[in-house]
């Protein structure tokens, strides 16, 4: 007897589920243990109140005059907030943005607490920032900031007061190129937030890379060994190796990523992507210095997840594939 049409779509509908199941059951078998949020927030908390409780006891922990015993006891605590970070960067793919949030907040005031107890055990030079500028044929106002001992504050410039206030990176400026050595990066996450029609050139291999309302920019950057968290950015250039990539709120921009997981997107939309295509004089050592493995086969360039995209058997309109004709080839600031 033939099928009727009734039991053809009550069988279809039968395959569906069926497959949605297996589907189902495939991630649960191969989801590891630690790839879940309750993992990550008993693990956090509890290596986090740890940190906190050496930070309490840090008077008797450290001999009074005993420079080196203190040196060592907050080149520990360093290395414990660098294993925290590396577990925040590792759970981005499963954790809510909110929580993402509060855990970097959180995070982020523990390293200060830190770093205002090293201060006070070993407390440093003062030192100011002294531009240096560089002569150049084009228009374009280019700045290079290097530390001195001897420049005055009431010397900064606009730029360099800029950079102040977003502690390590640039912050409000319009219509520059805005250059870090390798010796400002020195493994620290960079701020870059409001530039405007700017050249950013980040040498060095920062931890992670926080990236927050720009538009028709373009931003060169080192390895990060970390995460790179974008937000609120249209019409811009990024170019960089990353251990992870969260964008958010970001529209018509494109990617010239090397990145050892997969991109997430979220809230995007006109965004290209690209493989890794900057080289400079210092490029393979900061490879080294970030963790992060150079070679074509461990990087998932072209494999992005969009939070906003939940079908499997179509590809998400909101993010493409930078054609080969159509990719930059240098990048010449």
């Amino acid at each position: 007897m033939a099928e009727t049409l009734k039991e053809r779509l009550q069988r279809r509908n039968e395959e569906r589920l069926a497959t949605i199941e297996k589907r189902r059951a495939d991630k649960e078998s191969n989801e590891q243990p630690t790839e879940t949020r309750d993992f990550f927030t008993c693990a956090f908390t509890k290596e986090k109140g740890e940190i906190d409780e050496m930070l309490r006891k840090s008077a008797t922990s450290i001999e009074a005059g005993n420079k080196m015993q203190a040196i060592e006891f907050f080149d520990s605590l360093a290395n414990r907030c660098q294993k925290l970070q590396k577990l925040l960067t590792d759970s981005v793919m499963f954790l809510p943005s909110r929580e993402i949030q509060v855990s970097q907040d959180a995070l982020k005031a523990l390293q200060d607490s830190i770093n205002e107890k090293r201060e006070e055990y070993l407390p440093k030079k003062k030192f100011a920032f002294k531009a240096r500028k560089k002569e150049t044929s084009t228009s374009a106002n280019k700045q290079e900031l290097q530390i001195s001992d001897e420049t005055k504050e009431d010397l900064l410039s606009t730029t360099e007061k800029k950079f102040l206030e977003a502690t390590l990176g640039f912050k409000g400026i319009t219509g520059q190129t805005l250059t870090m050595s390798p010796s400002q990066v020195k493994s620290q996450d960079i701020s870059l937030r409001g530039l405007h029609n700017c050249n950013i050139v980040v040498y060095g291999a920062p931890s992670a890379l926080h990236v927050y309302e720009l538009t028709d920019c373009t931003v060169l950057c080192g390895p990060v060994g970390g995460a790179v968290f974008i937000e609120d950015c249209s019409g811009c250039n990024f170019v960089f190796p990353c251990h992870q990539l969260r964008a958010h709120s970001t529209t018509n921009s494109k990617f010239y990523l090397h990145v050892t997981s997969r991109a997430i997107v979220e809230d995007c939309s006109n965004v290209g992507f690209a493989p890794f295509n900057w080289d400079y004089d210092s490029l393979e050592s900061d490879y080294k210095s970030s963790g992060l493995d150079p070679s074509e086969n461990n990087n998932n360039w072209s494999l992005v997840n969009d939070f906003n995209w939940l079908k499997t058997d179509e590809p998400s309109p909101n993010w493409f594939i930078i054609e080969e004709n159509q990719r930059r080839d240098k990048w010449i600031l």
